[in-house]
């Protein structure tokens, strides 16, 4: 066993469980090493593919609030997959946690929901029956079990931790699938122990010194190469550096929901209430009376019919009576009338 002095003096009960730990995950790491080959043709799972389901179930997994440790297909397969594993994970991660601490479990019918994956929930619960069938039921060694590790190693040398995000940004990627989950939990380590050390003084103390020689001593105990370690932790760096710069964008992209029709009729209930709204009065044209016409008519019934409407707005006679009338001269009228006769007889 390698001496760590950074890590040994003042803890040697405490550092004694962790190493046989340590070599508990080693001894099992290679079995469970991921071996990802690249799409032959478009009928596989492509990288893409593949790093854009892993993002899908991240964001179900910030969604859901749950912890960090939560087959050759078809492409068209790959979105069911991906939620059915992410649901078996959260109830085996629930039924097996030591500390006691429990979280809520996904609703199956909320997670097909929320996740878009096209499938029904009789889709996603046969689709965890063939996985369950082809999984054994040991715990998987992952980098997160590294790293853990790490850090408790790490907070013997001084008070540090850090989050998990960044591993979680990591698995996302298909670069850093073949390399080993120990080197890639040392060289995230290393990485933010490098971002820690620039903002301090640049020289660093004491503290930093005995974090960066535990860091050397477990690349030592995990057998981990110089040229292999330095591979990892340039991937490693590229990844996270993309990431970070993305994270100061002031104008990010949204997220965007595709909802059906169906969902979106659901969704804004006030789309089938009409509108009650007075009609507004410009100019005062409300005001003028309506002409009602029972049917259409032609120009000269048009005509006619303004005529008479034309009358009835002279007295209460109809067409009739007033050309009756219009015989019929009064007396005055009669003679102003004779007069006038009589003088153009006389001239």
């Amino acid at each position: 066993m390698c001496d760590i002095a950074g890590m040994d003096q003042g803890h040697p009960d405490a550092i004694r469980p962790l190493f046989l730990q340590l070599n508990s995950l080693l001894a099992l790491e290679a079995h469970f090493q991921p071996h990802l080959a690249l799409a032959k043709d478009r009928n596989e799972i492509t990288q893409g593919v593949r790093d854009g389901s892993a993002h899908v179930l991240r964001c179900l997994k910030v969604w859901y609030d749950l912890p960090s440790d939560v087959l050759f297909v078809l492409p068209k397969h790959m979105a069911c997959i991906s939620v059915s594993a992410f649901h078996m994970a959260a109830r085996v991660v629930a039924n097996r946690r030591e500390n006691g601490e429990r979280f809520l479990i996904p609703d199956a019918c909320d997670l097909v929901s929320i996740s878009q994956c096209r499938c029904t929930l009789g889709d996603m619960t046969r689709m965890e029956g063939i996985i369950a069938g082809k999984l054994s039921e040991e715990i998987p060694v992952t980098a997160l079990d590294f790293l853990c590790l790490f850090q408790r190693m790490l907070a013997l040398a001084g008070p540090m931790t850090f989050p998990c995000v960044h591993l979680e940004i990591l698995a996302c990627d298909a670069a850093c699938v073949n390399f080993r989950p120990s080197e890639v939990a040392l060289a995230l380590l290393c990485w933010q122990l490098d971002r820690l050390n620039t903002r301090q003084d640049p020289s660093p103390g004491v503290d930093m010194v005995r974090l960066l020689s535990t860091a050397v001593e477990l690349q030592k105990l995990c057998k981990i190469s110089d040229a292999g370690f330095l591979r990892c932790h340039e991937v490693v760096a590229s990844i996270l550096t993309l990431y970070d710069a993305q994270r100061q964008m002031p104008h990010r992209q949204r997220l965007v929901w595709k909802l059906s029709q169906r969902t979106l009729r659901y969704l804004r209930p006030t789309d089938k209430l009409s509108s009650l709204l007075p009609t507004i009065d410009e100019q005062g044209q409300l005001s003028l009376p309506m002409r009602i016409r029972s049917g259409s008519l032609s120009s000269e019934e048009s005509t006619d019919s303004e005529k008479e409407d034309t009358l009835s707005e002279w007295g209460p006679y109809g067409r009739a009576d007033w050309a009756r009338n219009a015989m019929h001269v009064l007396p005055e009228e009669s003679n102003i009338l004779n007069n006038r006769f009589y003088n153009a007889l006389v001239d």
